[in-house]
């Protein structure tokens, strides 16, 4: 029995509750619960109604292949400064997200991990806040 570990996040990506995954997969919202805190490995029927509801493929579901790279692939411009032996990253449109390293290749992976920890909590946030709530969720374009 499989388990899930992208889960939670790609709930998030797709921007439902639980409820709402539940609801258009036909799984219980206790089954998804307990699969996103780790606590319950799924049949891969379930997988693949879970993958379906969000519009991945089972293999994107299960971690072979993960959408969180793509979180962070939107307008977004990183400033890298050296200062000493230190590389500063910064996301020139968004407040918050930075990082600190010693090489130039380190600080742009914390860089990005930083944007998309932000994102995700922010989409979290948002999701929580108007939960239940008549509300548009699209993707801005470029």
């Amino acid at each position: 029995m499989p388990k899930t570990p992208h889960l939670r996040e790609a709930r998030i990506l797709a921007g439902l509750s639980q409820m709402e995954l539940a609801e258009r997969s036909g799984v219980s919202r206790a089954t998804i619960a307990d699969a996103e805190a780790g606590e319950r490995s799924l049949q891969p029927r379930t997988v693949r109604k879970l993958a379906a509801a969000l519009g991945l493929e089972v293999g994107e579901l299960l971690g072979r292949s993960s959408r969180r790279e793509k979180l962070a692939d939107g307008p977004f411009t990183a400033v890298y400064m050296r200062d000493g032996d230190w590389w500063i990253g910064f996301v020139e449109e968004l407040p918050g997200p930075n990082a600190q390293e010693r090489t130039l290749d380190e600080c742009r992976e914390a860089l990005r991990e930083a944007l998309e920890d932000i994102l995700l909590a922010n989409r979290e946030l948002t999701r929580t806040e108007f939960e239940g709530r008549d509300v548009v969720r699209e993707p801005i374009g470029s």
